[in-house]
C-alpha cells in the first residue's frame, strides 16, 4: 500500500494512473479548508516542505558528482574542499547578481526554473535525451512558471516580491503581460516535442505521453483553482523535490541495479537518506535557527519564512549545474 501511495502516485515522473487525480484533488481540498489569509498555516506548510523535501533533495548535490565519478572520491578531502568551495563561490555570485539587479536575477532564475523543473519532469518520457527532450523540457518548465502568473497575477506577484524583498519588478510585469501567449506556447512546445519524437526522430509517440499531458492539464487546473501559494509549494517544493530524490539513487554505487518495483523505491530512497542525512540535518538545524532568530528580532512569520527560503535560493545555480551533470551523464535512467 505504501508503495502504491509513494511510487505510483508521487514518484513516477510520467503518470497514467487514477491516483494522479486523487493527489491533485486532495491538494485542492486542503487549499479550500485553509484559505490564504491563515498566515501561520502557510508558514508551517512551507517550513515542513523545506525540512522534509527541499533540503534533503538539495543535500544530494554534494554527493552526486562523487557518485558519478565512483569511489573513492567521497573519501578524498580535496573533493570536499572543491565541492564546498565551488558551492559557496556560486552562491556568492548569485547573491552579487541579486544585489546588483533584481530584474536580472528574476530573468536568470526564470530560465533556470524552466530548464531544471521541466527537464526532470520529461526525462523519463524521453530517456535518450535529444531534441524532443529539450523542447519538452522548455515547454513543461514554461508552463509551471507562467501558469500561476497568468491565472493569479496579483497573488503570484506578491509572493515573488515578498520572496525577493522588493516592492516591484519590471520583469514580472512584462512576464504577466505576455503570460497568455507564453502559456499557449508552453502547451504547443509539449505537443511539438512528441511530434518531433515521432516524425523526425522516428521513435513513435513516447510511452505514457497522454498521462504526461494529463498531468499538464492538472497543473493548469491547480494553478487556476487554488491560491498560488499552495500550488507553488505543492509543485516546486514537494513534488519536484521528491522526484529528484527518486532519481538520484541510480547514481549511488551500492544502489545501482536495484529494480524500482515492489518495495524497491523505498530501498532506493533509504540509500538516498543514508548518504545525505548528515548534511540534511545540519541544513535543517541552520534553517530552524535562522527562522527562530528572525522571529526573535521582530520579523513577522511571513518575513521569517521568506528569510529561510532566500538562502536556499542561493544554491539554485549549483543545484542546476549538478542536475545538468546528471542529465547529460552517459548513464541512462531506467524506467
Amino acid at each position: 500500500m505504501l508503495h502504491v501511495l509513494i511510487f505510483q502516485i508521487i514518484a513516477k515522473p510520467v503518470w497514467d494512473r487514477r491516483g494522479l487525480w486523487g493527489l491533485y484533488l486532495t491538494t485542492w481540498i486542503i487549499s479550500w479548508f485553509f484559505p490564504a489569509d491563515l498566515i501561520p498555516i502557510q508558514s508551517l506548510l512551507i517550513l515542513f516542505a523545506l525540512a522534509a523535501f527541499v533540503i534533503p533533495h538539495q543535500a544530494a548535490d554534494f554527493f552526486l558528482p562523487a557518485w558519478i565519478l565512483n569511489p573513492p572520491w567521497l573519501k578524498r578531502i580535496n573533493y570536499w574542499v572543491s565541492v564546498i568551495g565551488l558551492t559557496l563561490a556560486l552562491g556568492m555570485i548569485t547573491f552579487g547578481i541579486w544585489s546588483l539587479s533584481v530584474n536580472f536575477s528574476i530573468a536568470l532564475f526564470a530560465a533556470l526554473i524552466m530548464w531544471h523543473w521541466g527537464s526532470l519532469d520529461t526525462v523519463s518520457l524521453y530517456p535518450y535525451r535529444g531534441p524532443s527532450w529539450l523542447v519538452a523540457s522548455m515547454g513543461r518548465g514554461m508552463l509551471v512558471l507562467i501558469a500561476p502568473l497568468y491565472f493569479k497575477p496579483l497573488e503570484t506577484q506578491e509572493l515573488f516580491l515578498n520572496f525577493l524583498g522588493t516592492d516591484q519588478s519590471a520583469i514580472l510585469t512584462t512576464l504577466y503581460s505576455f503570460s497568455g501567449y507564453l502559456l499557449i506556447l508552453a502547451i504547443v512546445l509539449e505537443i511539438l516535442a512528441a511530434m518531433v519524437h515521432k516524425f523526425v526522430r522516428g521513435h513513435g509517440l513516447p510511452d505514457n505521453l497522454f498521462g504526461h499531458l494529463a498531468e499538464s492539464l492538472l497543473l493548469i487546473l491547480t494553478f487556476a483553482l487554488i491560491d498560488p501559494l499552495y500550488g507553488i509549494v505543492f509543485y516546486f517544493l514537494i513534488l519536484h523535490s521528491f522526484r529528484h530524490m527518486y532519481r538520484t539513487p541510480v547514481y549511488i554505487p551500492e544502489a545501482r541495479g536495484l529494480l524500482l518495483e515492489g518495495d524497491g523505491i523505498l530501498k532506493c530512497l533509504s540509500y538516498h537518506f543514508q548518504r545525505t542525512n548528515f548534511v540534511s540535518l545540519i541544513l535543517i538545524l541552520v534553517t530552524a535557527s535562522w527562522f527562530s532568530w528572525q522571529i526573535f528580532t521582530g520579523s513577522t512569520m511571513t518575513q521569517a519564512t521568506a528569510a529561510c527560503i532566500r538562502p536556499l535560493a542561493l544554491l539554485l545555480i549549483p543545484h542546476s549545474l549538478v542536475s545538468l551533470l546528471a542529465d547529460f551523464n552517459p548513464k541512462k535512467l531506467e524506467g
